[in-house]
């Protein structure tokens, strides 16, 4: 199936008039149920919009989405004349703005789509071609949506979870627990100054190299005498280095999503660090897969 065959002329504005993210989703959402022969728009309401997934591609935003209101995959695109903040007065702005609504059962094409619009949306002979359109026709004719298929498969780059924390191996276990308790994550990869994957450390290595610490410190009449002679077990001394596990396996972000999800079975592993031109992208987890797949 070519990508182009997803746009239809009703579901494309040009200009795009929006004050912010949010207007936009929801002036393309109803384009989305006009085009589809409802008997009203399609209205995105509030547990819709906490449901959004939004993808800062560049100058765009890619936003998908469920509802029950459609019976298919259906896309709307829009171009604003001046760049639309992502949030009212946030710094974040685009021009660009592509809306995929499916229904719960087509989470794997909905995924599928937003990979493949997300590629395109990097390449900038298709962005400025976007941004110079007059109308919905320069949008749908142009030659630079042919050869652009969706795929047939999920893979990594479509459910990962892009990996924005990371400690360096002189990262202490005190640094490492607090961004694990903050951003509520059982793990963190290790990487060097090239962002190459060396180890992860997951809540249960500092619970078993913490805990016989304090228990010591605690039981030990030298330590209740003279405190300050306890500063080794300090976990604000320890780096990550001395207790993060070597034994990583890392995965491409181009593997399908199936072989993956075979490996965590018969491996019994449950997150993979992504890597691409061997530099940490992304995190993926058993969570991740169902969550995108099978959540609300």
């Amino acid at each position: 199936m070519k990508l182009v065959e997803l746009l239809d002329r009703q579901r494309i504005l040009v200009p795009l008039e929006a004050a912010n993210l949010e207007e936009a989703v929801g002036a393309l959402a109803r384009t989305i149920g006009t085009a589809s022969g409802h008997t009203r728009p399609l209205e995105v309401d509030a547990r819709e919009r906490v449901a959004t997934t939004v993808v800062t591609v560049g100058s765009a935003f890619l936003v998908h989405l469920r509802s029950a209101d459609v019976s298919v995959l259906q896309a709307a695109l829009g171009v604003a004349p001046t760049p639309l903040p992502r949030t009212e007065g946030g710094q974040q702005t685009g021009r660009i703005v592509v809306l995929l609504v499916a229904p719960p059962r087509e989470s794997s094409l909905r995924l599928r789509a937003a990979g493949a619009f997300g590629i395109v949306l990097t390449r900038d002979e298709m962005v400025r071609a976007l941004l110079a359109a007059r109308d919905a026709d320069d949008v749908i004719t142009s030659a630079l949506w042919a050869g652009i298929e969706l795929p047939g498969y999920l893979t990594v780059r479509d459910v990962m979870a892009p990996q924005h924390l990371a400690l360096r191996p002189d990262s202490t276990l005190g640094e490492a627990a607090q961004l694990m308790v903050t951003h509520d994550i059982p793990a963190l990869p290790v990487v060097s100054e090239t962002n190459e994957v060396l180890g992860v450390v997951t809540h249960r290595d500092l619970l078993r190299h913490l805990l016989p610490l304090y228990v010591k410190r605690l039981n030990s009449p030298d330590f209740r005498k003279h405190p300050a002679r306890g500063r080794g077990t300090d976990p604000h001394e320890v780096p990550v280095r001395d207790v993060m596990d070597r034994t990583v396996l890392c995965v491409s972000d181009d593997q399908t999503l199936g072989e993956i999800a075979t490996m965590m079975l018969n491996r019994n592993v449950d997150r993979f660090p992504v890597v691409r031109d061997g530099a940490l992208v992304g995190f993926l987890t058993r969570g991740d897969i169902v969550r995108r797949l099978l959540g609300p």
